[in-house]
């Protein structure tokens, strides 16, 4: 199967509201996400210090991909389907509280 027919297929059968939020908040996690590896890269050759906080960066990237899952979390609830419901529901959790973790520890 194609990348272009697995995507048309999640599409097809998802919520068109909720796939928007999710795709917003997966946007967000990969832009958090490449700004860390950026900033990482760059102070490992560079001597001289970056401006931006890599730890707020991380706590942004953890707390985009825990509201990208809570959405998903939220979607199987409102359609009732409960495949995979309490890993999702566990590991969301789990972002959350290690998200919270670094933004307490900073």
């Amino acid at each position: 199967m194609k990348i272009g027919e697995k995507i048309q297929k999640k599409y097809l059968e998802r919520n068109k509201l909720f796939l928007a939020i999710d795709i917003i908040f997966s946007v967000l996690t990969i832009y958090f996400a490449v700004r860390v590896l950026l900033i990482s890269i760059t102070g490992l050759v560079s001597s001289n210090p970056s401006t931006d906080s890599p730890t707020l960066l991380l706590f942004a990237m953890l707390f985009s991909l825990g509201l990208s899952n809570s959405v998903r979390v939220i979607e199987m609830l409102v359609i009732e389907k409960k495949e995979y419901f309490s890993f999702l529901l566990l590991s969301t959790l789990f972002v959350f509280s290690v998200s919270t973790y670094i933004l307490l520890v900073d």
